[in-house]
């Protein structure tokens, strides 16, 4: 039987979206364009191509959902199964046209991928919420979560990874995923820049909404410090405090302090050539692998580089806005990786950008 993958990211959706009112958190309105996506291959694939539908990392944005009318920073399993319940709900589209996917037979498959917006989907709860909902019936199996680690290995040479362990200030320790509290309750044990986003990045976002999708964030901070200074000047004053809470503030004596300092800022604050330029490292260093798949960044990729690896980056489905002179304007997402396998034995990878059907209207939830 043939072979088909899709592999998406950071397609980061909230709890959804009422008509005529704004939810400054909720940054995925592609519902209808993702169903007609996975239908488009179903239909074409038929009885005879298998389907794996790999969903890399960031597909819930559960950092931005609030329990309570907060953003919990200690994260119970119940508070992550409420959390990604919230999400579910908001988006009955979406968890229907995964539910048919998945009911088409034992020739669907969903792999996920948790990323650094949604580490929640680490604890079984949410797991076994996520299957309910798209495999109520006996397809459970069909679905598969990579929590060991943050990379899918694929037999073909290729790697798949969301890519947040490129970032030193979004990098976890799989095998140290929780710490516990004082009561005993275990909660995830969440990176800094997990907490730069419940702290400082959420509120920032109740007033500018934008805030998350401009890239990239240095030149959107200096720019924002001329044309909107109050919030830039507040924005940068929280950021720096967080750090030094987080990060210099917290080790063990100032000698130690002033000695890790350089390399803290080095690798947290402005790491050299951004994350483009870790993931080709990265790639370069494997031996094997041929092909790189990440997400995380935004950013549609598609890279061949000298000794013929290739590097994609799936990019996103929310609508960003990009300030680097290189890739100036809006670019509205919607962008996917797709692995062939041809009757040849060879393996062919993608970048691709799914245009639907056209469309005479759509409705506008919220005129900004």
């Amino acid at each position: 039987m043939k072979l088909l993958r899709l592999v998406v990211s950071d397609l980061h959706l909230g709890t959804g979206v009422q008509s005529g009112k704004l939810n400054p958190h909720e940054d995925f309105f592609e519902d209808d364009r993702f169903a007609e996506l996975i239908a488009h291959y179903d239909a074409q694939a038929g009885d005879r191509t298998e389907i794996e539908l790999i969903l890399n990392g960031d597909i819930f944005d559960l950092l931005k959902v609030k329990v309570d009318d907060v953003w919990p920073t200690e994260i119970t399993e119940e508070v992550a199964v409420e959390k990604l319940r919230l999400c579910l709900e908001g988006h009955p589209k979406f968890v229907l046209c995964l539910r048919r996917f998945l009911a088409a037979g034992a020739g669907r498959r969903l792999v996920y991928l948790p990323g650094n917006h949604d580490l929640d989907m680490w604890f079984s709860g949410p797991q076994e919420l996520f299957r309910r909902y798209v495999a109520p019936d006996d397809g459970g199996e069909q679905v598969r979560f990579i929590t060991q680690g943050d990379t899918y290995y694929l037999p073909e040479g290729i790697q798949i990874r969301h890519g947040h362990q490129l970032e030193r200030i979004h990098r976890v320790d799989y095998n140290d995923m929780l710490r516990k509290r004082s009561d005993g309750t275990q909660v995830l044990n969440l990176p800094w820049g997990s907490l730069w986003i419940l702290e400082v990045l959420n509120p920032a976002k109740e007033v500018r909404n934008n805030v998350d999708r401009i890239q990239p964030l240095k030149l959107f901070m200096i720019g924002s410090l001329f044309f909107d200074p109050r919030f830039g000047l507040k924005f940068l004053f929280k950021t720096v405090w967080h750090f030094l809470r987080y990060r210099v503030f917290t080790l063990r004596a100032w000698t130690e302090r002033l000695r890790r300092l350089p390399g803290v800022l080095r690798e947290e604050v402005v790491p050299i050539g951004g994350y483009d330029e870790a993931a080709r490292r990265y790639l370069q260093k494997l031996r094997g692998v041929h092909t790189l798949i990440v997400g995380h960044s935004h950013a549609p990729r598609f890279r061949l580089l000298p000794n013929n690896q290739v590097m994609v980056n799936t990019g996103t489905w929310m609508k960003m806005i990009n300030l680097n002179l290189q890739y100036l304007g809006q670019d509205s997402g919607l962008t996917f990786a797709l692995i062939e396998y041809p009757e040849d034995g060879s393996v062919r990878t993608k970048l691709m950008r799914w245009y639907g059907t056209q469309r005479e209207c759509e409705v506008i939830h919220y005129a900004y």
